[in-house]
């Protein structure tokens, strides 16, 4: 008999490919993974690994049994999911992740709404950024994730996680209230800002692949990002102290008293809003329950701002 906790390992080297990868993502230590995979080697009776390196790679036996054990796996999500139904109390722990800004405007209302639709739900909410969010939800490490997609920047579909858009919303250029290129009305023209400093993200992260795209495309220059940052606060910081341009998403403008934004004027550039989930847990109670907090939420902020569009019932 092969414990699904070893078959879990197995899964999660099939997709992320090493060892040490599959530690961080687990919470496990490199050394546990590679006992618990020798064990689950002995379980098969045939060698599941082979090493290269200083590393190891699937064999065939090893490839064919991880295909296998994502089915386990999710055969007995299903059925977890299938006996909490039966119940009329929504119980246990659901661990949603949120990127920052949809999070600083959503959080508070849908944590209001869930104590009073499911009192008994345990909560627990994370920050993190939506590509990496992604691999946490498919290795089971949390439940739902309310992720972001830059128009020109797409993240990754997944045929084991149900996508649901909420919102589109607006990306705005922000600048310092006395800035030469910000018009007293009407829109700003990034052609105008070549010679601007920037903060942008992260390299690699899609508001840094956001911000270099649309520069190029639309102003016909690379930008000069001198300040990078994960923190959208951070980045409001340092537009209000006039020390960069940015560009920022509708959301964060209006939960930042004092931040100038505007639309472009070379074109809309807008972003998605989303909640994705497992395919199996899609009608878990507390996955429900959490995703109608989550919708309803989205639909009061839409109605309080011109730059967002609830777009879930399309």
């Amino acid at each position: 008999m092969m414990e699904l906790r070893r078959l879990r390992l197995l899964d999660e080297l099939a997709r992320r490919g090493t060892v040490a990868a599959v530690a961080e993502a687990l919470a496990y230590s490199p050394s546990s993974v590679s006992v618990q995979l020798a064990e689950l080697e002995r379980e098969a009776g045939v060698p599941l690994l082979q090493r290269v390196g200083r590393g190891v790679v699937l064999t065939a036996a090893g490839e064919r049994l991880a295909v296998h054990a994502a089915e386990a796996l999710a055969a007995d999500e299903s059925v977890r999911a299938e006996i909490a139904d039966v119940g009329d109390t929504v119980r246990g722990r659901l661990t949603m992740t949120f990127v920052q800004t949809p999070a600083l405007v959503l959080l508070p209302d849908v944590l209001h709404r869930l104590v009073g639709t499911s009192p008994h739900l345990d909560i627990r909410v994370q920050q993190r950024e939506t590509a990496p969010a992604l691999d946490d939800l498919r290795s089971r490490a949390v439940d739902l994730v309310v992720g972001i997609e830059y128009d020109p920047v797409p993240v990754p579909r997944y045929r084991d996680v149900d996508r649901v858009d909420l919102l589109r919303e607006d990306v705005l250029v922000a600048l310092h209230p006395e800035h030469p290129a910000l018009p007293a009305r009407g829109k700003v023209r990034l052609a105008d800002l070549v010679d601007d400093a920037w903060a942008g993200g992260v390299a690699g992260t899609g508001l840094d692949a956001v911000l270099r795209t649309v520069a190029n495309r639309c102003g016909g220059f690379e930008p000069d990002i001198r300040h990078r940052s994960d923190d959208a606060l951070l980045l409001s910081a340092l537009v209000t102290s006039g020390r960069a341009a940015a560009l920022l998403p509708a959301m964060l403008v209006s939960a930042v008293p004092g931040l100038v934004a505007r639309p472009l004027r070379e074109g809309r550039l807008q972003r998605s809003v989303f909640t994705a989930v497992r395919s199996t847990t899609v009608h878990a109670p507390a996955v429900v329950a959490a995703r109608a907090a989550i919708d309803a939420a989205a639909r009061h902020a839409a109605r309080r701002s011109r730059h967002l569009e609830y777009v879930a019932a399309g």
